[in-house]
């Protein structure tokens, strides 16, 4: 654990200098909800909060991992990194604490909109335990985001991650609420997703209108898992390619 730790605040340092990655990822959760969340409202603020809030963290381990990663394990660095003894696990694990850091900073500035603009107001308890669920919630997605990162090229993966991410959202109902609009197959369809699952979570406890779905809890455990197994067997396969 020590050493994931460590490896997490390197990780944060390097990224943290780069205001070109920092000032995006801050702040363009939080536009999008002061520029959309006027029509998509519909008198439930506190959805709102964690609908955005989610789509921050979303945003941070597809472009932080995803991309990031694809970018950098060829450099001399991430070359030097794979001659420390340090399990898969453990530089998976800092990966995921350092994403960590800068979602808790994204879903503040976007917290700072929904109360401000907005006017939600859940109470300090519900607001933590929510906290909770998205910080939670976000680690398969960060896992995925890592398996994009050693499985696609750096020329491919940030037009894959551009390609998966809108759907993932929309298909999720991050932004609103399925309507009748939607044919019922597609809504039928949309339950085993996992960004689905995570937002039946996050709806229950922000508005509390709802029971935990429990059944959503072990359908995203289960896709958490799944992204491991990806993310892991794409390091292995990285590394086996690059030190034979």
């Amino acid at each position: 654990m020590r050493l994931a730790l460590v490896h997490a605040r390197l990780e944060t340092m390097q990224l943290a200098r780069y205001p070109a990655y920092v000032v995006p990822t801050l702040a363009l959760p939080g536009l999008l909800l002061l520029f959309l969340g006027g029509r998509l409202e519909n008198g439930e603020p506190e959805r709102l909060l964690a609908g955005f809030s989610a789509t921050a963290l979303l945003t941070v381990t597809f472009f932080q991992f995803g991309v990031g990663i694809a970018s950098t394990r060829a450099t001399p660095w991430e070359a030097f990194l794979r001659t420390l003894p340090v399990s898969v696990t453990t530089r998976l694990a800092g990966r995921v604490l350092s994403a960590s850091t800068f979602s808790v900073a994204t879903v503040g500035v976007v917290t700072l909109v929904a109360t401000t603009v907005y006017g939600a107001s859940p109470s300090a308890c519900r607001f933590a335990v929510l906290l909770v669920a998205l910080l939670a919630g976000s680690v398969p997605f960060a896992l995925l985001g890592i398996a994009f990162g050693y499985w696609l090229s750096p020329r491919s993966a940030l037009p894959v991650a551009n390609v998966i991410y809108f759907p993932l959202i929309f298909s999720g109902a991050f932004w609103s609420r399925p309507t009748d609009e939607i044919p019922e197959w597609i809504d039928d369809a949309s339950q085993v997703l996992p960004t689905r699952n995570w937002m039946e979570i996050l709806d229950s406890i922000a508005t509390g209108d709802s029971p935990l779905p429990l059944h959503h809890v072990a359908a995203l455990a289960a896709w958490g898992l799944v992204f491991f197994a990806l993310a892991w067997w794409g390091f292995r396969r990285d590394e086996g390619e690059r030190f034979r």
